[in-house]
Protein backbone atom coordinates (compact mmCIF):
# COMPACT_ATOMS: atom_id res chain seq x y z
CA UNK A 1 0.00 0.00 0.00
CA UNK A 2 1.37 3.59 -0.61
CA UNK A 3 0.00 6.85 0.47
CA UNK A 4 0.90 10.47 -1.19
CA UNK A 5 1.20 13.64 0.90
CA UNK A 6 -1.86 15.44 0.31
CA UNK A 7 0.11 18.79 1.26
CA UNK A 8 2.79 19.73 -1.79
CA UNK A 9 4.93 21.90 -0.25
CA UNK A 10 7.66 23.58 -2.62
CA UNK A 11 7.24 21.53 -5.45
CA UNK A 12 7.67 18.27 -3.74
CA UNK A 13 5.34 15.19 -3.51
CA UNK A 14 6.20 12.95 -0.93
CA UNK A 15 4.98 9.27 -1.29
CA UNK A 16 5.21 6.36 1.45
CA UNK A 17 5.34 2.69 1.38
CA UNK A 18 3.68 0.95 3.85
CA UNK A 19 6.26 -2.12 3.63
CA UNK A 20 10.34 -1.94 2.11
CA UNK A 21 9.88 -1.26 -1.39
CA UNK A 22 13.13 -3.30 -3.01
CA UNK A 23 12.58 -4.23 -6.81
CA UNK A 24 12.64 -1.29 -9.42
CA UNK A 25 9.01 0.55 -9.34
CA UNK A 26 7.78 2.71 -12.38
CA UNK A 27 5.23 5.32 -12.00
CA UNK A 28 3.13 7.74 -14.04
CA UNK A 29 1.19 11.28 -13.03
CA UNK A 30 -1.80 11.67 -14.82
CA UNK A 31 -3.78 14.84 -14.85
CA UNK A 32 -7.96 15.07 -14.21
CA UNK A 33 -7.98 14.35 -18.19
CA UNK A 34 -6.03 11.23 -17.71
CA UNK A 35 -3.27 12.09 -19.68
CA UNK A 36 -0.04 11.38 -18.26
CA UNK A 37 1.85 13.98 -17.42
CA UNK A 38 5.05 12.66 -15.88
CA UNK A 39 6.77 9.23 -15.56
CA UNK A 40 9.72 7.65 -13.69
CA UNK A 41 11.24 4.62 -11.99
CA UNK A 42 11.69 4.53 -7.68
CA UNK A 43 15.02 2.37 -7.07
CA UNK A 44 16.92 0.91 -4.03
CA UNK A 45 15.16 -0.12 -1.10
CA UNK A 46 12.91 2.67 0.19
CA UNK A 47 9.94 3.31 2.36
CA UNK A 48 9.89 6.66 1.26
CA UNK A 49 10.60 8.77 -1.39
CA UNK A 50 10.11 12.17 -2.94
CA UNK A 51 9.05 13.74 -6.65
CA UNK A 52 9.62 17.20 -7.74
CA UNK A 53 6.44 17.93 -9.17
CA UNK A 54 7.27 21.85 -9.50
CA UNK A 55 6.42 22.01 -13.26
CA UNK A 56 3.17 20.70 -12.42
CA UNK A 57 -0.10 22.76 -13.34
CA UNK A 58 -2.83 23.57 -10.08
CA UNK A 59 -5.49 20.90 -10.64
CA UNK A 60 -5.99 17.50 -9.47
CA UNK A 61 -3.45 14.50 -9.94
CA UNK A 62 -2.99 10.71 -9.89
CA UNK A 63 0.28 8.73 -8.86
CA UNK A 64 0.06 5.23 -10.31
CA UNK A 65 2.64 2.81 -9.21
CA UNK A 66 2.87 -0.57 -10.96
CA UNK A 67 0.30 -3.09 -9.42
CA UNK A 68 -1.17 -0.23 -6.85
CA UNK A 69 -3.62 1.61 -7.20
CA UNK A 70 -4.05 4.93 -8.02
CA UNK A 71 -3.63 7.60 -5.26
CA UNK A 72 -5.15 10.78 -5.84
CA UNK A 73 -3.39 14.03 -4.55
CA UNK A 74 -3.92 18.00 -5.71
CA UNK A 75 -1.62 20.70 -7.01
CA UNK A 76 -2.72 24.13 -4.83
Amino acid sequence: MISVTEIVKEGILEISFSELVDTLKTYQIKNSKEDVVMTGKITGNTQRSCLYIGQLAPGKYQFILNEFSPVSFKVD
